[in-house]
Parts: C-alpha cells; sequence; structure tokens
C-alpha cells in the first residue's frame, strides 16, 4: 500500500507542472534576482481555450510579505516561456530569514484567478528540491543558479511552509 500511496503523490505533483527558475544573490548589492524561465505541463484551468498562466512571486521575511510581483500572463498555453526577471532588495543580513512563494494562477477575466501549483524557496521551502535550490544559490553569490521544480498544491504548501499561509 505504502508504495502505491508514494506514486499517487508523485503522480499528483506532476499533474500541476513545473516551473523552471533561476536564483542569483549580489551580497554586495543586498539584491536577491529571480528569473522566471519557463513552465511546462501545467495543469489547464480552461478546457475552452487553455491557460493563460502567469507566476506571482512573493517575498516573505520571516512571517512578513515584504514584496509581490507577477510575470506577464501567456494566453492558450499549459508550456509558457517566461524569460522575465525580478530583483528584490535583500540585505545579507535578512537573507536566511527570506522566503520566495512562487505561485501559478490561470489568467481568468471573469472571476478570481484559477490557483495551479505553488512551491516554496528559502527559509520556509517547501520540500527538499526547494531547500536544495536555495543552498546552492547561498553558496554561489554572483551565479545563477538554474532548477526545475514540480509545483504543490497549496494545501501542501500550508502545511509545510508557514511562509505560505502569509500570501494570498
Amino acid at each position: 500500500v505504502g508504495t502505491c500511496f508514494a506514486f499517487m503523490e508523485k503522480k499528483n505533483e506532476v499533474e500541476l507542472g513545473e516551473l523552471l527558475l533561476s536564483l542569483n544573490y549580489l551580497p554586495s548589492a543586498g539584491r536577491l534576482n529571480v528569473d522566471v524561465i519557463r513552465a511546462k505541463q501545467l495543469l489547464q484551468t480552461d478546457v475552452s481555450q487553455g491557460s493563460d498562466p502567469f507566476v506571482k512571486i512573493q517575498l516573505v521575511h520571516g512571517l512578513k510579505l515584504v514584496k509581490t510581483k507577477k510575470t506577464s500572463f501567456l494566453r492558450g498555453t499549459i508550456d509558457p516561456f517566461y524569460n522575465e526577471s525580478f530583483s528584490f532588495k535583500v540585505p545579507q543580513e535578512e537573507l536566511e530569514n527570506a522566503s520566495l512563494v512562487f505561485t501559478v494562477f490561470g489568467h481568468n477575466m471573469k472571476s478570481s484567478n484559477d490557483f495551479i501549483g505553488r512551491i516554496v524557496i528559502g527559509q520556509y521551502s517547501s520540500g527538499p528540491s526547494e531547500s536544495n535550490h536555495w543552498r546552492r544559490m547561498l553558496n554561489t553569490h554572483r551565479t545563477a543558479v538554474e532548477q526545475w521544480h514540480s509545483l504543490r498544491s497549496r494545501a501542501e504548501c500550508d502545511r509545510v511552509s508557514p511562509a505560505s499561509l502569509e500570501v494570498t
């Protein structure tokens, strides 16, 4: 039973899609640079038109939401290429208390945007892959560190990451 459950859980993760991110910290400038490169196999939120996905990036310091930024939304795709860069001011002494929450939404004109998936990287990472990415970035200042992440459900992120509870 255990293996079957683990397989189901894994399968569920893949169905939400994946996000390719690059992180880079510049200690002299106190800037955390984030590149949202692309996503693939996103959960389709609108069957008639496909999804219009965008990524919301939120910097949480400790348990306080500090800044929110968004990519543009790309029409009718579940495999969007964003190649968008964002920069957050994070002094070096605050870096260890920082978390980045990445939430993928399907843009929806008529109602609120449709949640697709989320990951948290940083102090309150939502999993080992996210922790590993953050650690690699901390160990290689001034060098962009790229990694794919499997999106997780909101419930899963809320359960494992207090930072996830701080954002919408």
